[in-house]
């Protein structure tokens, strides 16, 4: 037994000499990869983990600048064609369709995004019915507070957290990290303990790749068939009672929050816009704040899907399953109207004015202008939001920022 435990600890230790990459006391971090047929191998990641490794025999090195405390992702290139992930390093995550490996800097805000001693939540990945596209059940991800299994009759206020363009239910539990900040904020008490709820807001597709048993397809950078309206049409529909049945949740508008970023910054704009009684707490980050439609525009693209609807099934001659298919394409146009009178439901929505309107934005992002005017438009209805302002771009570095601001501010009595 005795030899068993110390070979035990000698795998450890072997497995913590061979963690990637090594950081300093200065917070230089050296990565090393071994492989003895590349000719050149390149590190490519965020921040100052870039550049030319240097080769000696068979093994690759390359050692940063100071890095200032955040979370970092990289691959190595070898020979200028082949992206690979760090063997030596475990820790990766999926960014739509590719796989990144990555590391932390300790301080903040790097240190809210590791795996800390401190009480851990549970992550529940659930299916729920859906009527969407056709299909019969998508796929969402439910974080539930430490204090959900220790206080078994207590209610828990809910934020819904909504990823952008394609991503998925998964993103936000990624490159988010959003179980170690819900766990390392709450253990401060720098957040109240909530229920986070995040859908999968693709409407082609019902769940993350991999995961769903109907659907193959990967998922795309754009994705415009979820600019449509119809995430938003079916949110207050089929997500939000399936978490109010299923969870211990508070569903009075005080103690319900929803945010997103980018893609899932329109939804979440557009789902609290057309439902004002619903939630106290919007956040807007880096968001598209528009489908690119003029309600006039959106009146026509309704009529005209209507009008080959209505072509394509009275055609006697063509079969019934093309027939079908033609409807299917059209119906995806259902929710447009989500979209339309935007400045009317805002006024609404603001007449009894949310406890917090959100904002945040980064000052090199290429969606800054549709923010700055969705800012304009809030100004000249004399609505109140608080706005965050950063350097960087559309960058998931800015959007855990976002989020670490944005949750103190949740459910404050």
């Amino acid at each position: 037994m005795k030899k068993f435990a110390t070979h035990i600890v000698s795998l450890l230790c072997c497995a913590a000499a061979m963690a990637q990459p090594k950081v300093d006391a200065n917070n230089r971090a050296t990565f090393t990869y071994r492989d003895a047929k590349a000719k050149e191998v390149e590190l490519k990641g965020t921040g100052a983990c870039n550049g030319e490794m240097e080769r000696s025999g068979d093994v690759w090195t390359f050692t940063t600048a100071t890095l200032s405390s955040e979370l970092y992702t990289y691959n190595f290139i070898v020979d200028d064609e082949r992206s690979v992930t760090d063997p030596g390093n475990q820790l990766r995550e999926r960014d739509i369709a590719d796989t990144v490996s990555f590391f932390c800097v300790k301080g903040y805000p790097g240190s809210y995004y590791m795996d800390n001693n401190v009480a851990h939540g549970t992550v529940q990945k659930v299916w729920y019915p859906s009527t969407l596209n056709g299909m019969k059940q998508r796929r969402m991800a439910v974080y539930l507070p430490p204090q959900y299994g220790s206080q078994p009759m207590k209610k828990f206020p809910v934020l819904y957290l909504l990823h952008g363009s394609g991503g998925d239910e998964d993103a936000w539990l990624g490159l988010g990290r959003l179980a170690q900040i819900m766990d390392n904020m709450i253990a401060e008490g720098k957040c109240q303990p909530m229920v986070v709820v995040m859908p999968n807001g693709n409407t082609d597709l019902d769940a993350a790749p991999g995961k769903s048993p109907y659907m193959k397809a990967v998922p795309q950078a754009k994705n415009i068939s979820s600019m449509m309206g119809k995430i938003e049409k079916a949110f207050p529909e089929e997500v939000m009672p399936y978490v109010a049945k299923n969870y211990r949740i508070l569903t009075d508008k005080r103690h319900q929050a929803i945010a997103g970023l980018s893609l899932g910054g329109l939804h979440a704009l557009f789902i609290s816009a057309n439902n004002p009684r619903q939630f106290d707490y919007i956040g807007l980050f880096s968001p598209q704040t528009t489908n690119a439609l003029s309600d006039k525009q959106i009146s026509n693209v309704r009529s005209i899907a209507s009008s080959i609807s209505d072509f394509a099934t009275s055609l006697p001659f063509v079969s019934s399953q093309w027939k079908d298919k033609v409807e299917h394409k059209m119906s995806r146009m259902d929710g447009i109207d989500t979209y339309s009178r935007a400045e009317e439901k805002l006024r609404q929505q603001f007449a009894t004015p949310p406890r917090l309107y959100y904002i945040a934005v980064g000052r090199d992002d290429m969606i800054k202008t549709l923010v700055d005017k969705h800012r304009q438009r809030l100004d000249n209805l004399g609505a109140k939001y608080v706005y965050n302002e950063s350097p960087g771009a559309h960058t998931w570095q800015n959007w855990r920022r976002y989020l670490l601001d944005f949750l103190p501010r949740l459910f404050t009595e």
